[in-house]
C-alpha cells in the first residue's frame, strides 16, 4: 500500500468578486426522466464535472450549462418559472443551475459534427481531412455552434447582470471557443478565464480548417484574459497559433501572453487533478463498500483493471490486444490474471463511437472464447456509468492500463493511485498529459504499439514487491501533492493578480521577429 500524505490544501478567496459564473456544455447534473415520468437528478458524467464538482462547495457559484437530455429540457421550464436558476438537487452541491437550450437540429450541429466530429478529432491529432464535406461543415459551424455559443454568452451575461457585484467568469473547453468575445463586447471589464481540457495542437493543425473557422476560433478565444492549458507544450502551440494567424498579434514567448487588438491574454499551463479526499470518501462510503464486496470474487492472482469512455481515443481495442499478446507469449498466466474492465458508452449518436463500441465488444468476446475455462474468465467487462463501482474496483487492481493514443490529461491515471490499496502499478501511454507528473510511477508505453504494451503489462505484474512499493507511492504522492484544489488554487491565484494588476501596455513590436525571438510580431 502507498505512503500517502496529508492533503489538506485551503483554497483561496477570489479578491475583488464574491461570485464566480462557470459555463461549460455539460452540466453538473443532469435530468433523467424516468418510466413512471419522474425527473431523477444524477450527476452529470465525465472528466471536467468530474474535476470541478467540488468547487461549487467552496465558492459562491452558479453554473451555466446545455440541457442534453429530455429531463434537463424538462427542469429548464422549471427553472424558468424561478426567474431562471435553481439550485443543485444533489446533496453536497451548493451551487446554483443555469440551462440553457437552442433547438435540437441546431444543438446536433454543435455539439455532433463541430465539437465532436470536428473540434475532437483535430485536437486529439486524429483528424481526417480528406472525409471532410465543407459545405456540411460550414453549415454546422453558422448554424449550430455559433449559435449554441451565442446561447451561453447570453446566459452568462445575464448571470453577471443578476447582481450588481461584479463576479469573475471561468469558461470550460472546446464547445465554448467563441464565449469569451461576445461577454466581452457586452462587459468589457469583465474579467474572463477559459480552461481547455484537451490538447492544444500545432498549428499545422489548424490550417486543415476552413479559415474563417480557425480564425474565429482564435479571435474568440483572445477575448479571455487567462487561458489554462494542461501542459506548457499546448500553451505554447496556442501562442505560436496566434503569431501565425492573428494579423497584428503580438505574442510574448517568456511571459506566456498574447497582445491583439488592446487586450492582453494570458496563456498557462494548469495540470488538472482530481479531488483526493472526494475519491476516498467514495470508496469509504456505504455504497463504496457494497461495490467493493461485489467485485472481490472476481479479483484473481493478478488483477488488471481499466476504467474509460468508450471512443476511439482512449485506445482500449489495442488495450485488449496487448492483453491477448501477453496471454500468448506467456501462458502461464492463464487462469491467474483477470482484466476487469468498466467501459462508459459515449457519444453513440455518432457512427464512428458505435462502430468502437461494437469492435470493444467484439474484441472482449473473442478473447473470452479463445481461452475461457470451465472455472475462468480472462475479460469481465461491465458497460455504463458506475463511478462508484469503478472507484471502489480501483482498490484492487495489480496493474491500471492507462494506453490512451493521446489525452489532455486522463483523471483515471490519478484516481487509480490515490483509491489503490495493493501497491498496484499504472502502465500508462508517453502521450497522456499526466504522464509529465506521473511518469516515474509509471510503467511507460507507446499507445500504438500493442508488442511494447503487453510487455509493459507483463513487467508491471511480475516486477518485484519494492519497486511495485516504490512507483505507487510515487504516483500516489504526486497527485496528493498536486491535487484538485491545487489546481483551482493556481488559477484563483493568477485570476487575483489580474484583478490587482495596472493595465498592461502593449510590447513594442520589433521589426523582424523570428520564431525563436521572446516578442513576435505579426503583420
Amino acid at each position: 500500500m502507498p505512503t500517502r500524505m496529508k492533503t489538506d490544501v485551503h483554497l483561496p478567496q477570489l479578491k475583488h468578486a464574491r461570485r464566480l459564473i462557470i459555463a461549460s456544455n455539460r452540466g453538473p447534473v443532469e435530468f433523467q426522466l424516468g418510466q413512471d415520468n419522474t425527473l431523477k437528478a444524477r450527476r452529470g458524467a465525465g472528466g471536467m464535472v468530474t474535476a470541478l464538482i467540488d468547487v461549487g462547495n467552496q465558492l459562491d457559484m452558479t453554473w451555466v450549462a446545455m440541457t442534453m437530455t429530455e429531463g434537463d429540457r424538462m427542469i429548464l421550464k422549471e427553472m424558468e418559472q424561478h426567474g431562471g436558476v435553481m439550485p443543485s438537487p444533489l446533496r453536497g452541491q451548493k451551487m446554483k443551475l443555469h440551462y440553457v437550450s437552442v433547438p435540437k437540429t441546431t444543438y446536433r450541429k454543435h455539439y455532433d459534427k463541430i465539437s465532436n466530429e470536428l473540434l475532437w478529432f483535430l485536437q486529439h491529432y486524429m483528424y481526417d481531412p480528406v472525409q471532410s464535406n465543407m459545405r456540411q461543415l460550414q453549415d454546422a459551424w453558422e448554424n449550430g455552434y455559433c449559435e449554441a455559443n451565442q446561447a451561453i454568452a447570453d446566459a452568462v451575461v445575464d448571470e453577471i447582470e443578476r447582481e450588481d457585484s461584479m463576479p469573475v467568469v471561468m469558461l470550460h473547453d472546446y464547445h465554448l471557443y467563441l464565449v469569451s468575445s461576445l461577454i466581452r463586447k457586452v462587459h468589457p471589464s469583465i474579467v474572463i478565464q477559459q480552461f481547455i481540457h484537451i490538447p492544444w495542437p500545432d498549428v499545422r493543425c489548424w490550417h486543415f480548417l476552413p479559415s474563417n473557422i480557425t480564425q474565429a476560433i482564435y479571435s474568440g478565444l483572445v477575448g479571455n484574459d487567462i487561458i489554462g492549458f494542461q501542459t506548457e507544450r499546448d500553451a505554447r502551440n496556442f501562442l505560436e497559433g496566434a503569431r501565425t494567424l492573428l494579423e497584428g498579434a503580438v505574442v510574448d514567448f517568456e511571459e506566456g501572453a498574447v497582445w491583439w487588438q488592446g487586450h492582453r491574454t494570458q496563456a498557462r499551463a494548469y495540470p488538472i487533478s482530481i479531488s483526493v479526499h472526494e475519491e476516498r470518501r467514495v470508496v469509504k462510503s456505504a455504497p463504496g463498500k457494497r461495490a467493493a464486496e461485489e467485485m472481490k470474487p472476481l479479483l484473481n492472482e493478478f488483477t488488471i483493471m481499466r476504467t474509460d469512455r468508450i471512443e476511439p481515443t482512449k485506445n482500449i481495442l489495442r488495450g485488449f490486444q496487448a492483453y491477448d499478446y501477453m496471454l500468448e507469449e506467456h501462458p502461464e498466466l492463464i487462469g491467474r490474471v483477470n482484466f476487469l474492465a468498466f467501459l462508459v458508452p459515449s457519444r453513440q449518436s455518432l457512427p464512428i463511437y458505435r462502430r468502437t463500441t461494437a469492435e470493444v465488444q467484439a474484441i472482449v468476446e473473442e478473447i473470452n472464447q479463445k481461452y475461457s475455462t470451465d472455472n475462468w474468465t480472462p475479460i469481465h467487462a461491465f458497460y455504463g456509468n458506475d463511478r462508484v463501482r469503478a472507484l471502489a474496483a480501483m482498490q484492487f487492481y495489480d496493474v491500471l492500463l492507462v494506453n490512451p493514443i493521446i489525452d489532455g490529461m486522463n483523471l483515471v491515471a490519478k484516481e487509480g493511485p490515490v483509491v489503490n490499496q495493493r501497491d498496484g502499478v499504472l502502465v500508462l501511454s508517453r502521450t497522456v498529459g499526466a504522464f509529465q507528473q506521473l511518469a516515474k510511477g509509471s510503467v511507460p508505453t507507446s499507445p500504438t504499439d500493442v508488442m511494447e504494451t503487453a510487455q509493459a503489462l507483463y513487467k508491471a505484474l511480475t516486477m518485484s514487491k519494492e519497486e511495485r512499493h516504490a512507483k505507487a507511492t510515487f504516483a500516489c504522492q504526486a497527485v496528493e501533492r498536486s491535487n484538485l484544489t491545487t489546481w483551482l488554487a493556481k488559477q484563483i491565484n493568477d485570476i487575483n493578480d489580474l484583478l490587482e494588476r495596472e493595465p498592461a501596455e502593449t510590447p513594442v513590436e520589433e521589426a523582424e521577429g523570428s520564431p525563436d525571438d521572446v516578442v513576435a510580431n505579426v503583420g
